[in-house]
This record gives structure tokens, sequence and C-alpha cells, in this order.
């Protein structure tokens, strides 16, 4: 009944409600009566029965003295034309029966020396007086009245009662049909226009508004936030077409840009690199042909350059990775990482230095990506690891891999100089290092690079770390290929 309350429609509910609520209360005024009239009759049977006791106990009090059971009996048979009258007994002093009245069941007449319930005792109403002669008691009179006429006369009022009950009942319901529209229908047509305006989406619909209660404010304050929402709808689109016209322009000017950006591209690769290889060639040249006309200072500023050459070629390359890696579209394929880091590391082995290395890399690593460009991050992540671990008497990298959810996390560690963390807001900025070239060369776009490729894969890189106590950078992929 209750689940099912919320299903039923407003109408009904009000219907309901008022009907219950009004069978109720006639419910309980006609049971309050009946209960009233009951107690009420009983007090008036009582108080007849007691009458009548009083006017037989004074008329056979001589009779008892005297001992005349022909009188007493006539007394006693007056009793006949009172229907309700069941059994009466008349004792003397000494509690022998005297004379009694027996009605159809022929009851004995109970011993008065024991002791006796009096009043409303299962189906009867007993009542035992004693017979006074001046003031001196001459024996006992008892009197059961049965309770059949009580019972009609409840029955009656019952029926009565429920009748007049359900008249009204009946009444009320007309009244409650007639009246619970004032309520409903106003609601019921504020809700038959917002499911208009749901279904049409037109703004302009208006619901129907009729007095100043609260229904009719309710329906004014609808019509208000409906105007509202109106206005809004109108400036959104309105804004739309605005901002539609200004992406055409910015995807115009972004395409633009792109072509600058690959022209730039072309020119550095091209343009830059010439200049700097002959910076570098005629560097060496210099050195090898006029090194002995040169003094240590000399020699010194010619070094000096040919590195700082170098280093720009760096910069040069760390750029168009850079730019290549941002530009270029994603071919999203499954990439065999360990084998792809087990080739970047024997790349790495082939550099000439003389600390003994020891990488761990994780079997069955497999990655959804870009193979070309996550061999450029992780080459990246792998050099860095390689780089700072350099100055440790035995050089250890561990790459691991790990499911977490819907990512999953490749993680590099080394044992080398590590950084402070406080500085990590800077790690991946191109240009940004937490080192200086003296100690450990580099362009400050490697990371950077790592962050551009991560992201593009849509995922996520962090670093922790502690100064002369390594580094370690988790990478997370997705599992799944929506990478765009």
């Amino acid at each position: 009944m209750i689940g099912r309350w919320r299903y039923w429609r407003l109408k009904t509910k009000l219907l309901f409600l008022t009907l219950f609520t009004s069978a109720l209360g006639i419910a309980l005024v006609c049971a309050s009566l009946i209960f009233v009239e009951n107690q009420n009759y009983r007090r008036q049977l009582e108080s007849e029965l007691h009458v009548i006791a009083g006017i037989l106990a004074e008329q056979s009090a001589a009779a008892l003295v005297f001992e005349d059971n022909e009188q007493l009996n006539s007394i006693i048979s007056s009793l006949d034309r009172i229907e309700t009258i069941q059994q009466a007994c008349v004792y003397n002093q000494q509690g022998n029966v005297m004379t009694s009245l027996a009605g159809m069941d022929k009851r004995e007449c109970p011993v008065v020396n024991q002791q006796m319930e009096v009043g409303f005792v299962d189906e009867v109403y007993r009542l035992l007086m004693p017979v006074t002669l001046d003031n001196e008691v001459v024996g006992q009179l008892f009197l059961t009245s049965h309770l059949e006429v009580l019972r009609g006369h409840i029955r009656t009022f019952v029926f009565v009662a429920t009748g007049i009950g359900a008249v009204i009942l009946v009444a009320l319901v007309f009244l409650a049909l007639r009246l619970q529209r004032i309520v409903s229908e106003p609601i019921l047509k504020l809700s038959k226009t917002a499911e208009r305006i749901a279904q049409d989406h037109d703004y302009s619909i208006r619901a129907p508004v009729s007095g100043t209660d609260e229904l009719g404010r309710l329906g004014n304050t609808f019509n208000d936030m409906i105007g509202t929402i109106q206005q809004q709808n109108r400036r959104i689109l309105e804004s739309h077409d605005s901002l539609e016209r200004i992406v055409d322009a910015r995807t115009s000017e972004l395409s633009m840009a792109n072509r600058e950006l690959e022209a730039f591209s072309y020119s550095v690769s091209h343009d830059l690199r010439q200049p700097l290889r002959a910076v570098e060639g005629f560097g060496q040249a210099l050195e090898e042909d006029c090194g002995d006309q040169l003094n240590e200072a000399g020699k010194d500023y010619l070094r000096r350059i040919r590195a700082a050459s170098v280093r720009m070629a760096g910069l040069i390359d760390g750029l168009l990775v850079l730019s290549r890696v941002s530009r270029q579209p994603i071919e999203n394929q499954t990439v065999d990482l360990t084998q792809l880091l087990q080739e970047i590391t024997d790349e790495l082995e082939d550099i000439s230095d003389d600390v003994p290395s020891e990488v761990h890399i994780q079997q069955g690593i497999r990655v959804i990506g870009d193979s070309r460009m996550l061999r450029v991050a992780f080459q990246n992540l792998l050099a860095n690891a390689w780089k700072y671990s350099a100055r440790e008497e035995k050089r250890i990298i561990d790459i691991s891999a790990r499911k977490e959810g819907r990512w999953i996390a490749i993680e590099v560690r080394d044992n080398g100089v590590g950084f402070d963390m406080r500085y990590i807001d800077k790690l991946f900025v191109a240009f940004n290092r937490l080192h200086t070239p003296s100690e450990f060369g580099g362009t400050g776009i490697g990371l950077a690079t790592v962050y551009r490729v991560v992201r593009r894969h849509h995922g996520e890189i962090s670093a922790t770390s502690k100064v002369g106590e390594g580094a370690s950078f988790v990478v997370k992929l997705p599992v799944s290929g929506d990478q765009g």
C-alpha cells in the first residue's frame, strides 16, 4: 500500500486522504456514541431494577415478619409482567428461601450466606437488597435481569449509527469529488504544462493561473521561471552562434600558426644548422691548423666556442623533437614496451663510460600507444636515469609495471643523485634544469618532451626523489586504446 502510494495520481491521493480521514472520524464518533449509549442504558437498567427492588422490599417486609407465604407469592408474582426480570428470590432473616419466581431456565435461588457477585455478571444483572422494617433487617431480596433488551437496544443503535454514518460518508464522497478539483486541477494543469515544455522544448508556453492563493503564487513563480529559462536559452543560442564564429576564426588562426610552426621547424632544421656546422667546422679547422699559434687562453676560448655550438645543436634537436611530438598524429597500437626498453638500454650501454651498469626490466610489459612517441619518451627517461647515476660506483636502474584500475603504471627508478622535491613543479617545464651544466650536461627539454608525450596519450607522469638517494618516475597510461 505504502509502496504503491507514490504511483497514484494526485486527485486519487486527495480523494483517498479526504475519505479516509472522514471515514475514520465518522467511525470514531459512532464508536463513541455506541459506547456512551451502552453505558447510559446500563445505568438506566440498574436504576430501574433498584426502584423495583425497593418497592418489592417495602411491600414484603410485613409478610416476612409474619411469614405470610401467600402474601409473598402474591407480591413476587407481580414481577411476571416485567419481561426483563429473570429470577426473584425472597429470603427470611435466617437466609431461607420464603418464595421465588424462576424464569424459563428454572434456576434455584442461590445461598445468600455465601459471598455473592452482584452487578453485571456474565450475561445477567444481579441485585441483592436487604428487606427492612423499622430499620431492622428482616430478610433479603435477590433479583436477576437478563440483558437481551439491552443488547437489542444497542444493536438497533449500532444499525442506526452505521446507517447515518454511511449516508454521511456517501455525501462526503460526492462533496470530496467536487472539492478536490479545486486543489488538484491547478496542479494537474501545471504538471501538463511542464510536460509539454519538456517534450517540445517550447519555452513560450505558460501555465494557466487562477486565484491568488499558494497554488496561484506557484503558477506565477513557475511562469516567471520558464520566462527566465527562455531568456537564458535565447542568450545561449546567441552565444553559441557567436562562439561558433569565434571557434572558426580561432581554428583558422591555429591552422595558420601550425603552418608557420612547420615553416619555423623547417627553418630551424635547415637554416640554423648550417651556420652551426660552419662554426663547428671552422672551429675544428682552427684548432687543427692554428692550434700551435694560440696560447692557453685562446685554446680555452676555442673549446668553449665548439662546446657552445654542440650544445646549440642539441637544443635545436630537442626543440624539433618537442615540436614533432606536439603536432604529429597518434597511431595507437599494441607496443611491446619490454622489447622497446631493452633496445634503448642496449643503445645507452654503447656509450663509452667506465661505470658498470645493472638494468632490470620487467618482462611482458605491453601498452597501447604510438610506438614512435613512446620510444622518444622512454629514451629520454632512461637517458635521464643513465646520466644522473653516472657518478655512482655501480649504476642500478629498475623498470617495472603494475595495474592500477584503468591504468598501467610504468616506474623507472635509479640510484643517482636525485633532486630536491621543493622544485618538483619545475621538473617538466622546458629549459628548466635542477642541476647546473657544469654538474651534468643537457638541454632541459628531455623531461618536457616526456610530459608532452604522456599527456598526448591521456596519461599522467609523476616523480619522487630525495637528494642523494636516486629518483623514481612513474608513467601512467590508460589500459584501453582510447587516446587521441
